[in-house]
């Protein structure tokens, strides 16, 4: 081989490899970008996150449950709400570090009259302490999906009905408000 094409193909190497490192080097590394890797949204409020939001449907849509986690990074407890469209507003007390748990019973949220089918999406905008999240967007989830087929609401109320305008309280300090003329049948099933 004569230096002139051992000098061309060593040129080649080199122009192919910078080519080739130049793909990744104009290409960002997907494991060092922050993303929701769920079907739910992330809203942000000052110290507060809900996490993994969205609404598990039946299929007519008319009624949804809403699933995620509302946890705070601050250090004093934090009171959150969550206006969904249409939606009597959601209220949370954030203590640090005890995240809530909208998948459990205890803290389960069932709205009714949603007029949204799966595959559709509700505006929402969350505050704490003041501050206001611009809106966004909560997708409503198909509740056949294997996935969120134990998270679909049940026809019946999953709490007795209040008889008077109220603001019901869970054990871990979830709040929704009703008046008297949506006390007869509750936006918001509250355990």
């Amino acid at each position: 081989m004569s230096i002139r094409r051992a000098s061309l193909a060593a040129l080649f190497v080199a122009l192919v490899s910078v080519g080739a490192a130049g793909c990744s080097y104009a290409t960002p590394v997907a494991t060092e970008r922050t993303y929701n890797a769920s079907d739910g949204i992330v809203i942000g409020v000052g110290d507060v996150t809900l996490s993994n939001i969205a609404l598990i449907s039946d299929d007519e849509g008319s009624q949804a449950r809403l699933i995620g986690q509302v946890a705070t990074s601050g250090t004093k407890a934090t009171n959150v709400t969550l206006t969904i469209e249409g939606q009597q507003p959601i209220s949370w007390n954030v203590e640090p570090n005890q995240p809530i748990d909208l998948e459990t019973t205890e803290n389960e949220h069932v709205l009714t009259d949603l007029g949204a089918k799966p595959g559709a999406t509700l505006r929402a905008k969350a505050t704490a302490d003041g501050q206001t999240e611009d809106q966004k967007t909560i997708p409503v989830i198909a509740g056949h999906l294997k996935e969120y087929s134990s998270l679909v609401p049940s026809s019946e109320p999953s709490s007795p009905a209040a008889t008077s305008s109220s603001e019901t309280q869970s054990p871990n300090g979830t709040t929704a408000s009703t008046s008297p003329s949506e006390a007869a049948t509750p936006s918001h099933a509250t355990h």
